[in-house]
C-alpha cells in the first residue's frame, strides 16, 4: 500500500510539471491583411504600383513577436521597411510593398516574417508590359479647295500598336470650327485594334486652320497629340471672273475700274498661295490697265513693276507671259532709269518677244503690236548706247529710210521721227 501511494504522488507530481511546460511554450499567430496574397495586376515596364500590407502579432500569440521581415524570391518586389520587426501581443505594423517590372513577363515573390520558431508567408504576384504605343494616320489633314456650300470628308486612322501591353483610351477634342467629327469622342482599342475617325470640312471662311487634339493613355507620347486640319473655301471662280470682269472694263476703256477690278482679284488671291497663278494674271492684268490709265506720275514705273512681277512668277499662262514681255518692253522705256541693269531687262523681254512671235499684237488693245516692241527695243539700246544694234533694229522698224547711220545723233533723230507713227 505504501509503495502505490508513492506512485501516485510520482505520477501527480509529473503531471503537474507537464502542464506547467504546456503552460510556458511560446506560441505567435502571425496576420497579415490583406489575407495571404496581393496580385498587383498588369504593370508597365519600370513603372511602380504599391500596396498597403498590415502586419499583426495577433491575440493568439503567447507574447511579444520578434523577427525579421523580407523580401524572397524576385528582385521586381521591394519593401519599405525589411530587418528586424518587434510585435508586442495585437500590435501591427503597416509596410508598403512596391512592384517594378523590368521587363514583360510574369513575377512571384513573397514577404516572409520569421523567427526561429515561426514562419509565415505573404504572396505577391504580378506582370510587367510594354507602354502603349500607337499610330496616327495621317499624321495632318489638307482638305485642299472645297466650294462654299460643299462638304468634304477625310478620314483619320487611330491604331493601337499589337506590341502595347494595355488598351489605348482616347479622348478627342475639336474646337468649334469649319470641322466637325462624330459625336463620339471616347474610345478604348485593344492592342492590335483601330478606329477611323471621319472629320468633315465645310468651309464657311476663306482659309480654315484648326487643330484635333487627342488625349491619351501613352507614356511615350506627348499628351495631347495634335492633328492639324486645314482647309481652303474655293474662291477660283470667283477670281477668274474677276480677272475676266477687268480686261472687260480694260476693253470698253475704263481704265481707272479696270485697275480697281484687278486690285481687288489680287488681294483676294492674297488668302493662300494656291491662288498665285489667278492672282499673278491680275498682276499683269493691272499692269496694262494702269499704263494706260496714266493716273499718277510714276504710272509707268507701276506699270513696269507690275509686268516684271507677272512673268517672273512663271505662273501665268503662256499667252499672258508674251503680254508680259511686251508690257516690259513698252512701259520700260517710259521709265527715267540710269540703271544699265533696268535697260538690259527691257532688251532681253523684247528680244524673246520678237525672236518667237514677230507678229504679235496685244490681245486686248490690237494698237499694241510688234512695231512698239522694236520701238522700245531701239530707245533700250539707245539709252546703253549701243548705237549700232539700234541702228539694225531701225532698219527692220523702218525699211523706207534703211541703212539707218549708227551715231547717237542719227539714232536719236529717228527715235523722234518715228514717235506717235507707230
Amino acid at each position: 500500500m505504501k509503495r502505490y501511494v508513492s506512485f501516485v504522488l510520482m505520477f501527480a507530481l509529473f503531471a503537474f510539471h507537464a502542464c506547467e511546460d504546456n503552460k510556458n511554450e511560446e506560441k505567435f499567430v502571425i496576420e497579415f491583411n490583406p489575407a495571404q496574397e496581393h496580385d498587383f495586376g498588369t504593370v508597365e515596364i519600370n513603372k511602380s504600383a504599391s500596396t498597403k500590407v498590415r502586419i499583426k502579432n495577433s491575440d493568439e500569440s503567447s507574447g511579444p513577436f520578434t523577427g525579421t521581415i523580407e523580401i524572397e524570391d524576385s528582385p521586381a518586389f521591394f519593401s519599405s521597411f525589411t530587418g528586424i520587426i518587434e510585435l508586442q501581443k495585437n500590435e501591427s505594423r503597416e509596410v508598403y510593398i512596391t512592384f517594378t517590372p523590368s521587363a514583360g513577363d510574369s513575377y512571384s515573390g513573397k514577404l516572409v516574417v520569421k523567427n526561429d520558431k515561426n514562419f509565415n508567408e505573404f504572396y505577391l504576384s504580378g506582370v510587367g508590359a510594354s507602354p502603349v504605343s500607337f499610330s496616327i494616320s495621317p499624321i495632318a489633314l489638307d482638305f485642299g479647295l472645297v466650294e462654299a456650300g460643299s462638304t468634304k470628308d477625310l478620314n483619320l486612322t487611330l491604331e493601337n500598336n499589337a506590341s502595347s501591353g494595355f488598351d489605348l483610351e482616347l479622348t478627342l477634342d475639336l474646337p468649334l470650327s469649319d470641322f466637325t467629327i462624330g459625336s463620339q469622342t471616347n474610345f478604348t482599342l485593344s492592342p492590335g485594334s483601330n478606329k477611323t475617325i471621319t472629320v468633315r470640312y465645310a468651309p464657311t471662311q476663306n482659309t480654315s486652320t484648326n487643330t484635333l487634339e487627342i488625349s491619351h493613355n501613352s507614356s511615350i507620347r506627348a499628351n495631347p497629340e495634335s492633328v492639324v486640319l486645314r482647309g481652303i473655301k474655293d474662291i477660283s471662280s470667283e477670281l477668274v471672273s474677276g480677272n475676266i470682269e477687268g480686261w472687260n472694263l480694260f476693253k470698253n476703256k475704263d481704265y481707272a475700274a479696270s485697275v480697281s477690278k484687278f486690285q481687288e482679284t489680287v488681294a483676294k488671291s492674297l488668302v493662300n498661295a494656291v491662288y498665285d497663278s489667278v492672282g499673278d494674271e491680275a498682276v499683269l492684268g493691272r499692269g496694262w490697265a494702269r499704263l494706260f490709265e496714266r493716273s499718277t506720275n510714276d504710272y509707268a514705273l507701276s506699270s513696269f513693276n507690275d509686268f516684271v512681277n507677272a512673268y517672273n512668277t512663271g505662273l501665268i499662262s503662256s499667252s499672258s507671259e508674251i503680254d508680259a514681255l511686251a508690257g516690259i518692253s513698252v512701259s520700260g522705256v517710259l521709265v527715267v532709269s540710269n540703271n544699265i541693269d533696268h535697260y538690259n531687262a527691257i532688251v532681253e523681254a523684247a528680244t524673246i518677244l520678237l525672236a518667237n512671235y514677230q507678229s504679235y499684237q496685244f490681245q486686248y488693245n490690237t494698237n499694241v503690236d510688234h512695231k512698239d516692241v522694236r520701238y522700245a527695243l531701239v530707245q533700250a539700246y539707245f539709252n546703253l548706247s549701243n548705237y549700232l544694234d539700234a541702228a539694225k533694229q531701225l532698219d527692220i522698224l523702218d525699211p523706207v529710210n534703211a541703212p539707218h547711220s549708227s551715231t547717237a545723233e542719227d539714232i536719236l533723230v529717228a527715235i523722234q521721227s518715228l514717235a506717235g507713227q507707230l
